[in-house]
């Protein structure tokens, strides 16, 4: 699948919850949806053009979700310096509000997905913040962070991981959804943490698990 920005997609600035300017990309899609996306370490290289986060960007996109991809602090045009993890769930929190204005308050669905990196901090949004009703987990570093906060989150959770991460065991991943209270939905794709030459199966993946969201929605209304 070719990574295309979409036409529609508007630079944005909004403030973190702790007061920093940060700059992110939208692209309206449905008012009644809307997601963030979460971008890999800023120390290396993770931004909000890395090639998977503008895969997920996509898929989110054709399922219908208003998409509000952003950078971290320090990273780009956002004002900051990085802050080890804990410090950018304030940048997520900030990217969720500026979600709610842009949607205007009519957005049923509010759901956030994060690679690598970013699923870490994306988990941590997730977990603390009722606004969220689902969260994508993509590649989860679980060889570096622990990730067992995600048990009290309680939103819906999917999870995508990669048969041959370097920075995530197969046991560690496996540990993670199964000690998840609630089922989650999980796919494992042949590929390497960075999804070289897998960018079409894990646009399908994200496609698959936002359909699966949705339904998981409706039958808990």
């Amino acid at each position: 699948m070719p990574i295309r920005l979409s036409p529609n997609a508007s630079l944005v600035r909004f403030s973190s919850s702790d007061g920093l300017q940060l700059e992110g990309r939208t692209v309206r899609g449905a008012p009644d949806r809307g997601v963030v996306l979460c971008h890999p370490h800023p120390q290396y290289g993770g931004s909000m053009l890395t090639p998977v986060i503008m895969t997920v960007e996509q898929a989110f996109h054709e399922a219908g979700y208003t998409t509000l991809a952003f950078n971290f602090r320090g990273v780009g045009g956002s004002e900051g310096a990085y802050g080890g993890g804990q410090a950018e769930v304030a940048d997520v929190t900030g990217a969720l509000t500026q979600l709610e204005e842009v949607l205007g308050g009519r957005a049923r669905r509010f759901a956030v997905a994060g690679y690598s990196f970013g699923s870490f901090v994306g988990a941590m949004a997730a977990a603390a913040d009722r606004r969220v009703n689902f969260y994508l987990g993509v590649a989860p570093p679980l060889n570096h962070y622990d990730f067992g906060f995600l048990r009290q989150a309680v939103c819906p959770i999917a999870l995508i991981g990669a048969t041959r991460d370097e920075h995530c065991d197969a046991s560690r991943f496996e540990a993670l959804y199964l000690s998840l209270p609630a089922t989650p939905w999980v796919r494992r794709l042949d590929a390497t943490h960075d999804f070289t030459d897998t960018l079409d199966a894990l646009a399908q993946a994200c496609r698959d698990a936002t359909a699966w969201a949705t339904g998981n929605q409706r039958s808990s209304v």
